[in-house]
């Protein structure tokens, strides 16, 4: 009888932990996504007014179809997006290698050094590189915004390779010199393809950060503009339903980059197929 209350007594403390972990969960789901809903919802009504939702309409995405500035801009961070993310993935999959396979001193301090362009502020990175392209008389254009978005997207894709990298081990590596195998067979034929999902999913965050980047690019800008920029400039003249239109693109858009970027990413795609 004692110890049937007293597993009776743990089970209950269990379900009201349980209870209270979950009322916490959705709470703090709640505070997280309820803005983005709004924005959503606010996107698809037929007046200017952010207070007051009359009917459902799509005039306002039509709108943005027709806005070739917003065309522009859109095009201008596909634009960047893309190049700097391919840069990113030459050098930081290289880097991750370093990181991974070197034997040198100092790697750490390389390391730690790769990472200060995640850990600091954006207005810090950005106002650093423009006190950098400005006292090498550098013109503000597409070019400073290109360097500013391969210094804090490289170490994305640098750190998702070496990860992966240190995982595997030298297992396979030995094993395919062993049978014969030179250095570029073993990269091509073995290592690639048991790291491709972490360079593709570091690859895809990159684009993400890249395409959604604001603060760092608002101080590299010139008249060469970006779509976060342009989104800020049209936050100057009030919230419309405009700015929520573009933003529910951004943010639908960003979901699918994610998902994909988590699908890679996972776990069981290191399992090496046999």
């Amino acid at each position: 009888m004692i110890e049937k209350k007293c597993k009776t007594a743990r089970l209950d403390r269990k379900k009201i932990k349980f209870s209270f972990l979950g009322i916490y969960s959705v709470v703090v789901y709640i505070f997280l996504y309820i803005p983005l809903l709004v924005v959503i919802f606010y996107s698809f009504s037929a007046t200017k007014s952010i207070v007051y939702f009359e009917r459902f309409s799509m005039d306002w995405y039509k709108a943005l179809i027709e806005d070739r500035t917003l065309l522009q801009t859109t095009l201008h961070s596909v634009q960047v997006g893309l190049i700097a993310t391919s840069i990113s993935i030459i050098v930081g999959t290289s880097g991750g290698f370093f990181l991974a396979r070197a034997k040198i001193k100092g790697k750490e301090v390389f390391a730690t050094l790769c990472q200060l362009p995640l850990v600091l502020p954006g207005i810090i990175m950005g106002l650093a590189l423009l006190v950098f392209f400005m006292s090498l008389n550098i013109k503000l254009s597409m070019f400073t915004i290109l360097l500013a978005h391969t210094v804090f997207t490289t170490p994305v894709v640098m750190f998702q390779v070496a990860s992966r990298l240190q995982r595997l081990g030298f297992t396979y590596e030995d094993a395919a010199k062993d049978l014969g195998a030179n250095s570029f067979k073993t990269f091509f034929l073995v290592i690639l393809p048991m790291i491709k999902t972490a360079i593709i999913g570091g690859g895809l965050l990159a684009f993400t950060l890249s395409f959604d980047e604001i603060i760092i690019t608002f101080f590299v800008t010139g008249t060469w503009v970006t779509l976060p920029v342009y989104m800020y400039s049209l936050l100057r003249y009030g919230l419309t339903p405009q700015v929520f239109a573009i933003s529910t693109i951004i943010l639908f858009f960003s979901i699918v980059i994610i998902f994909f970027m988590a699908k890679f990413t996972e776990v069981k795609s290191e399992r090496v197929q046999r």
